[in-house]
């Protein structure tokens, strides 16, 4: 053979992988192989290789590519090559494409199908995880790094997956964890603990896995949606795509929802959003509170809603939120909070669980972060739930308001009883003009109006025009810039 023969020998033997029949082998356990992922990634024909020829097995495919124009760095886990068993080759190639990828200021998506290490190199390999584990920490906040597991992912391999920014899990063939299923209980306990490993939630209820896939199809899906809702590094401005033509349209009556005292949260969300724009994250972690990327008129926006009217605010629910807004800081996105909570849970297991610790995490995060930050009062903001997400005198640019809104120092029932307690005691009937008290204080205490006059709300507004409003302070908050004590950061750990 001639070297061109030659040439084109070896690639197309670096390009089959494991051979035909570990090929086939991938495709009956109803998965598709890394080269396939790729391509279902990518735009069509963008995928350019890096280290195809590298030696010693590498079971990995790395390269870059594009997702809707934009330039991506991937790297997936070759299956069919020992079962995607990590390795030093492997190592070097994932560290030189990372590396690549932070110079380039562009984001890593890693696609995860491994057995784990290949035990017959030995404990080098620790020094392999730690190269790459180094980088995917050193380049945390600085280009987007999202984790797609299309297979098992435990262990050391398990740490890098949930370092990165947003971790995918395919349902049924997906599987994260630091132990595997095998060391941690039997398979009668794990389909108990859904949670963790039954009905293909690997991870998700958890929060190990921030999006649970249908499908690889799926999952790539949500991973070229993420791309186009992030700026490709920490230096860009939020993404803006394209406008909605329906601003200064209602998808709802939001106006008539209020005056019958009848509105939903998720109602109220879907009408801020531009037309299926919703990216909820972390869906099965706590439900009770909801994080999610949206678009208002193309501008990509964190949102933080309570998905039941009046939620209270728990521990799992702070490291939820707390984490997001992380996220949302990193990459300059504008977080919005609306609110209608009684604030924290009133519960004995939850402030043995460190309830008032972790509400410093969740103030903390919020003050910490510089992006633009507008709240929404659509129902109650009590004491603490109205400092923590709502308040414009610890964390936010502006505070708004619903005329449905109820802010109150405290629980206002209690506050009007202890502000109460002499005309109450000297009734001949203590409970009945408790009662009446109650109703005749009650919209005054809460009133929104009242606390717009005393400066904690910027402006009440109409429901309807809700849109409009958010999207203008948004706007005008764009050239935000804040003066900050030198530091290297905080020591509240989030």
């Amino acid at each position: 053979m001639n070297k061109l023969e030659v040439f084109h020998s070896i690639r197309d033997k670096a390009h089959q992988g494991g051979g035909n029949e570990k090929i086939q082998m991938q495709h009956n356990l109803n998965k598709i192989t890394a080269r396939e992922r790729i391509a279902l990634l990518l735009d069509g024909g963008s995928f350019i290789e890096l280290g195809a020829l590298v030696s010693g097995d590498a079971a990995v495919v790395t390269g870059y590519g594009t997702v809707d124009g934009k330039l991506v760095y991937v790297y997936s886990y070759d299956y069919t090559v020992e079962g995607g068993a990590f390795n030093k080759a492997m190592a070097k190639k994932i560290c030189n494409l990372l590396d690549h990828a932070g110079k380039m200021g562009a984001p890593v998506i890693q696609i995860i199908d491994s057995i784990g290490a290949k035990l017959s190199e030995g404990i080098e390999l620790l020094s392999s995880y730690g190269m790459v584990l180094k980088r995917i920490g050193k380049l945390n906040g600085v280009i987007p790094q999202i984790s797609i597991i299309c297979g098992p992912c435990y262990g050391i391999a398990a740490l890098g997956a949930t370092m990165t920014d947003f971790t995918v899990a395919v349902n049924n063939i997906g599987e994260i964890g630091v132990n595997t299923g095998e060391k941690i209980g039997s398979m009668e306990e794990r389909y108990i603990d859904s949670s963790m490993f039954s009905d293909g939630n690997y991870g998700s209820k958890s929060g190990n896995a921030n999006f649970l896939a249908e499908n690889e199809e799926e999952a790539f899906e949500i991973g070229r949606t993420i791309i186009n809702y992030l700026p490709s590094n920490n230096l860009e401005a939020p993404w803006l795509g394209e406008e909605d033509n329906n601003l200064n349209l209602s998808k709802a009556n939001l106006d008539e929802m209020v005056a019958n005292d009848n509105y939903s949260m998720d109602t109220i969300i879907s009408n801020l959003a531009d037309e299926g724009s919703i990216l909820e994250v972390n869906r099965e972690f706590v439900e009770s509170f909801k994080t999610g990327l949206i678009k208002i008129n193309g501008l990509t926006v964190g949102a933080i809603w309570n998905s039941f009217v009046k939620s209270k605010i728990t521990n799992e629910g702070i490291m939820k939120v707390a984490s997001f807004v992380r996220l949302c800081d990193s990459f300059n996105i504008p977080v919005l909070s609306l609110v209608d909570t009684n604030g924290f849970a009133v519960s004995l297991e939850e402030e043995r669980k460190g309830l008032g610790r972790n509400a410093g995490k969740l103030l903390y995060s919020l003050i910490d972060a510089t992006v633009p930050k507008v709240s929404l009062i659509i129902g109650e903001a009590n004491g603490a739930g109205y400092v923590a997400l709502a308040g414009k005198e610890a964390a936010f640019d502006v505070t708004l308001a619903w005329p449905s809104a109820k802010i109150s120092l405290t629980n206002p029932e209690d506050q009007i009883k202890i502000m109460y307690r002499a005309e109450i005691m000297s009734s001949p009937d203590p409970k009945v003009k408790e009662k009446e008290v109650v109703e005749r204080y009650m919209e005054e205490v809460v009133s929104p109006f009242k606390a717009a006059e005393l400066g904690l709300v910027d402006d009440i507004i109409n429901p309807n025009e809700t849109k409009q409003r958010v999207f203008a302070i948004l706007d005008m908050l764009q050239s935000k810039r804040e003066l900050n004590y030198p530091k290297k950061h905080g020591s509240t750990l989030v």
